[in-house]
C-alpha cells in the first residue's frame, strides 16, 4: 500500500485534515498544507489551505516522517 498524507487536528475548531506538507517562511515560521473534504448539500468539495503550525496538532498513531517540508525559498507548490 502506498504513503497517505497523516492526519492532524485543528487546533479550536476540532476538524481534522490530511497534512500534505510544511512550509518554513522567510521569518522563520512553519506552515502546514492542509486538506480536507466538505460536503455541499449532495456534493463534496475539497479544500486546501496553508495554516500555521501551531495551529495543528498531532493525532496518535500517525507518522509524520514522510511529509515533505519546504523552505521559502524552495519552488512553490
Amino acid at each position: 500500500m502506498g504513503w497517505f498524507a497523516p492526519v492532524v487536528r485543528i487546533k479550536g475548531r476540532g476538524r481534522y485534515a490530511f497534512l500534505l506538507a510544511w512550509r518554513l517562511d522567510k521569518h522563520g515560521k512553519w506552515h502546514g498544507h492542509v486538506a480536507w473534504l466538505v460536503r455541499e448539500q449532495v456534493l463534496w468539495k475539497g479544500v486546501d489551505v496553508w495554516m500555521r503550525a501551531e495551529d495543528l496538532e498531532q493525532v496518535q498513531g500517525q507518522d509524520y516522517r514522510r511529509v515533505p517540508r519546504r523552505f521559502d525559498d524552495d519552488v512553490p507548490f
